[in-house]
């Protein structure tokens, strides 16, 4: 190893921001930046910290320790010990968790990593949230399609079932002909709009086909309802490795945007941009409109998915969400999501 790499090496252990300390049998060997701040500040009595270390090993090890298979323990690489600390200063008791990690057995050799419960806790209940988010999107995705597809098996058919009444109800008398025939038309623009409120609500081909028809369908869709210029420009390959819920959160940030970009932006071009890279992939949509100031929008429309509804939706999946817009110079709104895979476009 080169000496660059080692010093690279060091700097990396010394500015870690988890609390950490090396230690040979009961002595010290190292310990980084934020161990010492740790340690300085609450005043912690490092010798203590080894000492129940210690104790925790030899109590693993005990032949008459009580654990139904000491064989596990004695592969475990790792182990935990509770510890309260006492600040001082804020004069409250602090819960700590000392995680150690056997590195040289023969030497007596192990890392001591200090955890602060209290940013434990706050980061599972950060996942605890992201995880309510998914589970109420899913809902949602899912009451969605079942309201589609109600509409479509149920009322629509109902509808064109009325239609066909009407027309089998023709006697040729003209001016009552002529009444049915307007019903029958109200009846039509009804069940259009029947049809096209269950593909807002949750398109089939969505479900049957994946993001990229999807998207082409919605382009489809909104175009002849604009003179903005629509365009898609794919370079994502093959998405079937993306999750049903990026696939989804994808479909409806193009949705929402497009239809705010349609409404709002007085722009005369809007891009969508889907590409692929390794392990990740990344949507834009982009317009040349009239853009707005950030920070007085609350959400981008009111409705739907605001900007802080999508960017909790994203951020649900791991991903990364960015609103850029200014005055006269259009909007972009971006999304990346992380994904298992391994092609590169």
């Amino acid at each position: 190893m080169k000496n660059s790499d080692t010093l690279w090496i060091q700097k990396n252990f010394l500015d870690s921001p988890d609390a950490t300390l090396i230690v040979q049998d009961t002595q010290v060997v190292i310990v980084n930046n934020a161990a010492q701040q740790l340690i300085n500040g609450l005043n912690i009595d490092v010798n203590y910290l080894i000492q129940l270390v210690q104790t925790d090993m030899a109590e693993n090890q005990s032949a008459t320790n009580n654990c139904f298979n000491c064989v596990v323990k004695e592969t475990m690489h790792h182990n935990s010990v509770p510890i309260d600390v006492m600040d001082k200063n804020q004069l409250q008791k602090l819960t700590f968790t000392l995680d150690y990690y056997l590195i040289d057995s023969e030497n007596d050799v192990y890392s001591v990593v200090i955890r602060n419960n209290a940013t434990v806790d706050r980061l599972k209940k950060m996942e605890d949230n992201h995880d309510i988010v998914r589970k109420i999107n899913r809902t949602q995705e899912n009451e969605r399609k079942r309201i589609s597809e109600d509409l479509h098996d149920s009322v629509a058919q109902s509808v064109y079932s009325s239609i066909m009444t009407l027309n089998r109800m023709k006697t040729g008398d003209e001016e009552k002909d002529k009444m049915i025939a307007q019903v029958q038309e109200q009846l039509r623009g009804t069940l259009s709009d029947i049809k096209s409120l269950a593909v807002d609500v949750r398109p089939a081909v969505l479900d049957n086909f994946g993001l990229i028809p999807a998207i082409h369908a919605l382009i489809k869709r909104m175009q002849p309802s604009t003179d903005i210029e629509l365009d898609f420009i794919d370079r994502s390959g093959d998405t079937s490795e993306l999750s049903g819920d990026i696939q989804t959160t994808l479909y409806r940030i193009v949705q929402e945007a497009m239809t705010n970009a349609i409404k709002h932006s007085k722009a005369s071009s809007i891009v969508i941009m889907l590409v692929s890279h390794k392990n990740k992939i990344s949507l834009e949509v982009i317009d040349d409109g009239v853009g707005f100031k950030m920070y007085t929008q609350k959400s981008y429309n009111g409705s739907s998915l605001g900007m802080i509804n999508m960017n909790e939706r994203v951020k649900s999946l791991n991903g990364y969400f960015l609103v850029d817009s200014k005055i006269n110079e259009g909007t972009t709104i971006s999304a990346e999501f992380p994904y298992e895979g391994t092609k590169v476009e």
